[in-house]
């Protein structure tokens, strides 16, 4: 019987090892790492391919980047919430007593619904603690004027960084200058998720 021809160059050839495969696009050929898996309702497994990098004379050219599924990802508020659980005055919270982190956790999914206390699910509501709502978070407010001579509502800037969950990995967004100032000026880090 006679041997089938290569259907790839030489220097192609010798990366097509067991577990990989290689793709032709217009002139160029990109190695992919094979596997397979199981899929409801089909025969046999499906092939699954990974992609490696690009196939040169010289070698393969490995990509530096990261492949992420998009459709797994979960975006939070992270940056306005964080602020306000580091920055939230000892005074006030003394005044509460064990309550008070229940109490500012209220607070924060109050004024930003998407923040990213509610991926555990477990934030009480307002009917939940013997305080009322609006006249801590008023109280809140006068305290952390005191003591950072800054408004609360300066903070709002800060809604707009996100905590991007795409497991396993968990990164901040991009942190816009203004914002940047703001949290040097109040000395938040919001490394430690």
């Amino acid at each position: 019987m006679p041997k089938a021809e290569l259907t790839y160059p030489e220097w192609v050839q010798e990366y097509r090892t067991q577990g990989t495969t290689v793709k032709k696009k217009g002139d160029a050929y990109y190695l992919y790492k094979r596997t397979s898996k199981r899929v409801p309702g089909k025969k046999y497994p499906q092939p699954v391919d990974t992609y490696i990098g690009i196939i040169t004379p010289e070698g393969v050219i490995r990509t530096g980047k990261k492949k992420v599924s998009l459709t797994d990802v979960e975006v939070w508020e992270y940056g306005y919430s964080n602020a306000m659980i580091q920055l939230c005055p000892e005074d006030w919270k003394k005044a509460l007593g064990k309550d008070w982190e229940d109490v500012l956790n209220i607070i924060i999914v109050q004024e930003s619904q998407e923040s990213y206390l509610r991926r555990s699910g477990k934030i009480k509501g307002p009917d939940d603690v013997k305080y009322q709502i609006a006249a801590q978070k008023a109280s809140l407010s006068r305290r952390f004027f005191l003591k950072y001579k800054t408004e609360l509502r300066e903070l709002e800037i800060l809604k707009s960084i996100y905590l991007l969950v795409m497991k396993p990995e968990t990164v901040v967004s991009r942190i816009l200058p203004e914002q940047k100032a703001l949290l040097e000026k109040l000395g938040i880090t919001l490394g430690g998720v």
